[in-house]
């Protein structure tokens, strides 16, 4: 009985697929543009796999698909497609269906092709605008906010005679960018639905996930995560600080702990490192470093030693910028690995940066404590005070948020990593203590060498 259950439901998938209330409504809709700005794991990509593969089948209750359709999907990024995308288009596309697929590369889609004639093809928002020029397309689905230029191109993608029906599944992590003003607001547009769900709206959510998924989080950021609502990110990003209880003072180095090291190599920026130390109950503890500009190789090395004090390094991370600064302090025995800067699902790497930082600095329901800690030993002579200033927490309180334009109506909101007027530097410390928060958890993968643009493991 299971194995004849499991065999038509892949001969058709979509029959046996469940939709909770909000995403049968984005299904009954008959506008030509429909946008789910919804919170995370509220269902916004299954349903918009679901609806795509409607399409591409030909098998949709509510709207009429005449001839093989041409489908763009989109996403920010060929690796978040590959990883959440596809994932889901997999599910509701029959293999018995599928006549032939290409790829971008490994095991990444680049054109999928059905017994119906339908072709889906697969777009990255890091492509560009041109090349979302093309014929025109019967369904455009974005996953994830896409920018404004890109948008506004898709929309002469229509074909005479065949209908165009846009899809943008999304939660509004940049804050009110072009998409609050040109789609949220825009009430009065008979062509527009837009709806709105949150953790609540997804019946197949446990109470206990929903604790999980928000611990850790800002208001700001829960507002977003769990509401899906447009939140204005403004303000300092660590607003989370204080003094009299993230600035602790060490006397000495506790051995039992595992220690780690970060650096974020510069020459005429300063170069800076950090020694991390994580205690029994996974505490964060940046207990020294320095902060220094125009320091050779081997300085940097010294410097370094003769902070340990003879400690072991569990593991130690670098940015990337410089891979010549990695292979010689390799050479120097002080092996680093570089920095994996990716976004995941639904995030840009500015923001999980900053919502890391927030899920350690803001104080834990449970122990009335944060869990990170910075030392007050990490001084340096302030030229412009003309006193010695803890640069680390300067930096901390000093790290706003800041409006960028790409140009048109694309605006993001990014931490300020840089402040030249006030500092004339980069926040190097802040930034490589976000380095280490996001990494030392993941798999630590020896290094061999930089080759051809790449680090081989």
């Amino acid at each position: 009985m299971l194995a004849e259950k499991k065999r038509r439901i892949d001969l058709n998938p979509l029959k046996y697929a469940k939709q909770h209330e909000k995403q049968e409504e984005a299904t009954r809709a008959k506008e030509s543009v429909r946008v789910l700005f919804w919170g995370n794991r509220v269902g916004k990509t299954e349903w918009g796999a679901q609806e795509v593969a409607r399409y591409a089948l030909q098998d949709h209750p509510y709207r009429d698909i005449k001839y093989p359709p041409e489908i763009w999907c989109a996403c920010p990024s060929y690796d978040s497609q590959k990883e959440t995308t596809q994932q889901k288009l997999k599910k509701y596309l029959p293999k018995s269906r599928i006549k032939d697929i290409t790829y971008v590369k490994k095991n990444t889609w680049g054109e999928v092709v059905l017994d119906t004639g339908a072709r889906l093809n697969f777009k990255s928002y890091e492509q560009g605008r041109e090349k979302f020029q093309g014929v025109g397309k019967r369904v455009i689905w974005f996953d994830e906010e896409p920018p404004f230029d890109i948008w506004e191109e898709c929309f002469v993608r229509q074909e005479a005679g065949v209908p165009l029906d846009v899809i943008l599944t999304m939660t509004a992590i940049k804050g009110m960018t072009w998409v609050y003003d040109n789609l949220y607001l825009d009430t009065g547009n008979p062509d527009l639905f837009i709806s709105e769900a949150g953790w609540d709206d997804n019946p197949w959510l446990t109470k206990k996930q929903k604790e999980k998924m928000a611990r850790g989080l800002t208001p700001e950021a829960l507002k977003v995560r769990r509401e899906g609502k447009f939140v204005k990110k403004s303000g300092l990003v660590c607003a989370w600080w204080r003094r009299d209880v993230h600035l602790k003072h060490y006397d000495e180095l506790d051995r039992s702990w595992s220690w780690y090291e970060v650096l974020d190599g510069g020459f005429s920026d300063p170069a800076c490192w950090l020694l991390i130390g994580v205690d029994n109950d996974d505490s964060i503890h940046v207990v020294d470093g320095f902060r220094e500009s125009s320091l050779l190789t081997d300085e940097i090395k010294s410097r370094r030693d003769g902070k340990i004090g003879g400690l072991t390094m569990t593991c130690g991370w670098i940015d990337t910028d410089n891979p010549r600064l990695t292979t010689e302090l390799s050479s120097l025995g002080m092996s680093l690995i570089p920095m994996q800067k990716e976004s995941g699902e639904s995030k840009s790497w500015d923001e999980i940066l900053a919502e890391k930082l927030a899920e350690y600095g803001v104080i834990q329901k449970g122990t009335g404590e944060p869990r990170i800690f910075v030392s007050d030993a990490l001084m340096r002579f302030d030229s412009k005070r003309g006193s010695n200033t803890n640069w680390l927490v300067q930096e901390i309180e000093n790290l706003s948020w800041l409006a960028t334009s790409s140009g048109g109506s694309d605006i993001q909101i990014k931490p300020k990593w840089d402040d030249h007027r006030k500092f004339g530097h980069h926040f190097d410390g802040i930034r490589a203590v976000s380095y280490f928060l996001v990494s030392y958890k993941r798999p630590h993968y020896p290094i061999k060498k930089y080759d051809k643009d790449k680090w081989v493991i």
